[in-house]
């Protein structure tokens, strides 16, 4: 998972969405996904979009974050029906960017959000896309890239709160279209993955075990550095299931926060929590630099960086959470395999994305309209259908696959 920074954000950075200069750099967007290996993209349903657009509907596309550069996939996909995207991004990818980077991102329809925070300024342009303007708008309501794609992980319900608020206006209809995004290697990339391994065994001082299933060495990797996570947490290794010890390892590393700092825990899954207790954090840091002259120098650095550190172990307690245990041995295709790698090598390497391992296939699936009316389901149970919605069109990908081979 990406290392960023969780701070308040230095500015708020608006959509100035451009489909000539999305047109112009079609170009350069395919080198780039050819780069990471995507040479092909396959899309279905696209229509729907086009189709409530010409009917003057405001279009909600909630998507899986499936890999990195999906957004440029579905930019293509856009290009195919006849649309352009506004795409809500998280802040910290501009501050990824030089200037020209970020002016690129603008005119490309992304706008940056604040996660840990009420971000009035992003929530305006979004309601004012579905609203008024000609574009759909695009949310990754999952939030963060997980490498686990055959599962949807919990969506926020901030895309169905965003989708009911829009409808309560009662300027024009609002349609919510689910869509799923998912990679198929056309290439093996067991070699590419062996060698990964290698890597990762010696970067903890391991000797690397070629011999050994790829399958073996993944979970072998994983319960070694589990295990030493649970040293440094709890002071000793558990016994249990991989699944069980990464829950109780990442409610322990919250408590542990909440009581160095008097936080309140609040929030109904372990992602919610972990958003509460970082944008508590945050206020503090905030707090404790407009009150640099009373404090001194010295004192104010050695409190912000215990701070740093406790946001360092939210941040671990999110990469604790994409790793689901039986997720790569309940059916460990190539796919699985590989996201997996592709998860330790983030992470072992504090890397933004992993390596490419070889040739692959975008495939993306647009599903049926869903109106939004002002009496429409609560956030939370329009949430769960848009995730049940997305999980199908994935489940429907893999079935077609499946059918292929």
């Amino acid at each position: 998972m990406n290392p960023q920074p969780y701070q308040t954000p230095p500015r708020w950075w608006p959509s100035r969405l451009s489909p000539l200069v999305v047109r112009w750099f079609a170009g350069r967007r395919r080198r780039e996904l050819r780069e990471q290996g995507i040479t092909r993209i396959d899309v279905r349903g696209t229509e729907a979009v086009a189709d409530a657009l010409r009917a003057g509907q405001g279009v909600l596309l909630v998507s899986n974050h499936s890999y990195h550069f999906d957004s440029y996939v579905l930019i293509e996909s856009g290009l195919r029906g006849g649309w352009h995207p506004h795409i809500m991004t998280a802040w910290q990818v501009f501050m990824m960017y030089g200037r020209y980077g970020q002016w690129s991102l603008q005119r490309h329809g992304c706008f940056s959000i604040n996660r840990e925070g009420t971000d009035t300024q992003a929530l305006k342009q979004a309601l004012s896309v579905l609203t008024a303007g000609p574009h759909p708008l695009v949310i990754f309501p999952e939030g963060d890239i997980y490498h686990s794609n055959d599962r949807v992980m919990p969506f926020r319900e901030g895309a169905a709160a965003l989708a009911l608020l829009a409808a309560r206006q009662q300027k024009r209809p609002i349609v919510a279209i689910p869509c799923a995004m998912k990679c198929f290697y056309t290439v093996d990339p067991t070699p590419e993955l062996r060698l990964m391994m290698d890597r990762l065994e010696a970067q903890i001082r391991w000797r690397p075990t070629p011999d050994l299933p790829l399958l073996d060495r993944i979970y072998r990797f994983g319960h070694g550095m589990l295990s030493l996570k649970e040293l440094e947490y709890l002071g000793h290794a558990r016994t249990g299931s991989v699944r069980e010890r990464i829950l109780f390892l990442s409610q322990s590393i919250l408590e542990q926060v909440r009581e160095r700092r008097s936080l309140i825990l609040k929030g109904h899954d372990l992602t919610e929590r972990i958003r509460h207790l970082r944008s508590q954090l945050i206020k503090q840091i905030d707090s404790l630099r407009a009150a640099q002259p009373s404090l001194g120098e010295v004192e104010l650095q050695r409190q912000l960086r215990e701070r740093h550190v406790d946001l360092e172990d939210l941040f671990f307690a999110t990469q604790l959470s994409s790793y689901h245990g039986d997720y790569t041995s309940e059916h460990p295709t190539p796919e699985r395999l590989a996201e997996t790698i592709d998860k330790f090598e983030e992470d072992v390497f504090a890397l933004q994305a992993p390596t490419p391992r070889g040739e692959r296939r975008a495939v993306v699936r647009f599903g049926e309209p869903i109106p939004i009316t002002a009496d429409s389901a609560k956030p939370q149970q329009l949430t769960l259908t848009l995730e049940r919605q997305v999980q199908g069109l994935l489940d429907q990908i893999n079935s077609e696959r499946d059918t292929r081979a």
